[in-house]
């Protein structure tokens, strides 16, 4: 359904027609955009690693979302643990909208543990502006400091991703 802009007013009757198109129809498609949200609570038999220095998929499928948007804003959202093997050395996270990295250099958070193994808890959200209408994916990627192993905990701390049309 789309919007349909609003009628200006002069002393013509209101018929039934008009107050459904300006008035049903239109509160329906905001109200569509308020309902539209995708997300995933993640779960598995073992933790997820990565040791590469390039933006990968997390997982391709536990965290990967698609949303079918009437265009504009999106709000993404991640909340989980993440460890490194060395101490200070980062890992840092991102977003793939579409398969195209939203954030470029080091991504939107970076987690620099003092201490290796340690559970650190992570947490960001994020404005995507300016989608078009239509099905859109987008993907948790990670990436980490040469020399370094990170994982992530999703066997006893299951993390959270989520997309929201705003």
């Amino acid at each position: 359904m789309a919007w349909t802009n609003p009628k200006t007013w002069s002393s013509e009757p209101l018929t039934s027609l008009d107050l459904n198109t300006y008035m049903r129809d239109n509160q329906n498609y905001l109200k569509d955009r308020l309902d539209n949200s995708a997300q995933k609570v993640v779960s598995g038999a073992e933790l997820l690693t990565t040791t590469s220095n390039e933006f990968v998929d997390v997982d391709a499928d536990k965290f990967s979302l698609t949303l079918m948007t009437h265009g504009g804003d999106v709000l993404v959202g991640f909340t989980g643990t993440l460890q490194s093997r060395v101490g200070g050395r980062g890992t840092f996270l991102n977003v793939a909208v579409d398969g195209v990295d939203y954030i470029a250099d080091d991504g939107i958070i970076r987690d620099n543990p003092r201490s290796q193994w340690i559970h650190a808890p992570v947490s960001f959200v994020m404005l995507v502006t300016e989608l078009s209408a239509g099905s859109h994916t987008f993907k948790l990627r990670w990436k980490t400091a040469a020399g370094n192993t990170a994982r992530m905990d999703v066997v006893d701390m299951h993390p959270q991703f989520w997309v929201k049309e705003i």
